[in-house]
Formats: C-alpha cells, structure tokens, sequence
C-alpha cells in the first residue's frame, strides 16, 4: 500500500527515500490489499456515524515519552481529503519537539501514524476480518494530499493476527493501480513490528492492535512510530510506540 509510494512502492524508495521518517517515528509503508476492484473504496463500509468529531486544538494535559521524560505541549487536528475516509492531519508542537501525524477515525478512536522532521511517513489502518484470517486496509502518506489508497491482506492464521499474508494494493488518488505484495506481522511486547514486500523494495513500520483495528506507523528508513488515542468528546487518552523502542509513551489531551 505505499501509493507506490507515489506511484509505485518503487517510487517510494525513489522520492522517498531521502528523509527521515518518524514522529519520533512515523512509519513505513503499507502495500497491499486488495480483493475485488482495484478501485473499490473498502474503507466506507467501516464508517461508523456516532464517532467524535476531533477537529480544533487540543492541550497535552499529560505526556510521557518511552524514556520517562515528561512533556507539554498543543495538539491541532484537522480534516483533510474525502470527507467520507475520515483522514485527518496532526500537528504536535510540543516541550520534546514539534511533530506530525495522519490518522483515521473508528470506533470512538483516532488511530496515527506520524513522523518527526520527516518529509516522509505514513498510516495504514486495518479492519481484522474472520479471525485474523483477512484484513481490510486503508491508507495515506504525508505526500499524497489528503488520497487514501487501499489494501486487502489474506492468508493469516485463525485467531492470531501476527503471521505472512499476501496483499493486493492500491495507491493513494490511483484507484486504476493495482499490485501485489507480502505483508508480515511480528508481535515485539504489546506492539508488533510489520514489513512490506513489494516488487524488489522492503517497507518497515510499527503497529498497535485496538480491538477489531490494527493500526501501523510506517516510513521510510527506521524512524517511525504509531498512536491510539480514545476519544471522549473534549477528552482523549493515547498511547503510542517507536520503531525499537521497547516501552510505551503516555499522552492525555483535552480541548
């Protein structure tokens, strides 16, 4: 699922590989998932209309990185594409460094993938079908202006969602575009590291499960990272992860 990365997971490799990745890390990329037509946008049916609304500013009340170091900061979140894909946009500026992210809403949740000082990074978000056997996919990076592409993984194992699954994709705002790829879960504590496979290139990301959602941080490179937050109108409450970092960061904001 990388918009091919801009056409192509090639591509991602050839314009993206130039920054960082990361949200104190960001991610890396999806690439696959399809099943059906290469257009069809699987993300609709997930829509759920009782979700909040997190548009506006938002106070980092509590914050806590994976080191121990204590933060402060403000959260500006925004609606950006297609309305109906609930993509949204994140600006963190913050004590520890200013960052951003994209997410998607579901379920009451915003779930995030997001980078710092990164050109490049990326989310992917997975509906967990039939037991962890499939997986419906949507996803973006921060250079394709607000598109989402989609992604349908198959061939995992009952009632586990680490495992390989082959994956059919389609890029962001190239619903015409349509490729294969291998996608592999691993679990590493409460997260799990995920890898990419498409054509001759390799994508790396960090991802969480919440409930009947997987969601992964991705980029290129290794610096990336992937949040949760629960959202209770003006409250929400996080937690997110970093590529190789074994401890969780804390984050609760209100508006």
């Amino acid at each position: 699922m990388q918009q091919r990365i801009t056409a192509s997971l090639a591509m991602l490799s050839i314009a993206l590989l130039g920054g960082s990745t990361g949200a104190i890390a960001a991610g890396l990329g999806p690439m696959e998932t399809r099943v059906s037509a290469p257009g069809e946008a699987i993300a609709f049916w997930w829509n759920n209309d009782d979700d909040i609304d997190p548009e506006g500013i938002w106070n980092i009340r509590e914050g806590e990185a994976p080191n121990g170091n204590e933060y402060t900061g403000t959260v500006e979140i925004e609606a950006i594409g297609d309305p109906d894909d609930r993509l949204y946009r994140l600006q963190w500026e913050t004590s520890e460094g200013d960052y951003t992210g994209l997410g998607f809403v579901e379920d009451g949740k915003l779930l995030v993938g997001y980078g710092r000082e990164a050109e490049i990074y990326g989310v992917a978000l997975y509906k967990i079908e039939d037991d962890g056997n499939r997986l419906d996919g949507r996803w973006s990076l921060s250079t394709a202006d607000g598109n989402v592409g989609t992604e349908k993984a198959t061939g995992g194992r009952s009632g586990r969602l680490e495992g390989e699954y082959r994956t059919v994709s389609t890029d962001p705002g190239r619903s015409e575009s349509s490729y294969d790829g291998r996608l592999t879960i691993e679990p590493d504590r409460d997260a799990y590291q995920v890898t990419w496979e498409v054509d001759d290139e390799t994508y790396r990301g960090v991802g969480l499960r919440s409930g009947d959602w997987f969601v992964v941080g991705w980029g290129p490179g290794e610096s990336f990272a992937v949040l949760e937050y629960d959202l209770d109108d003006d409250e929400a409450e996080g937690r997110w992860a970093v590529w190789g970092v074994r401890n969780f960061g804390q984050e609760k904001i209100t508006r």
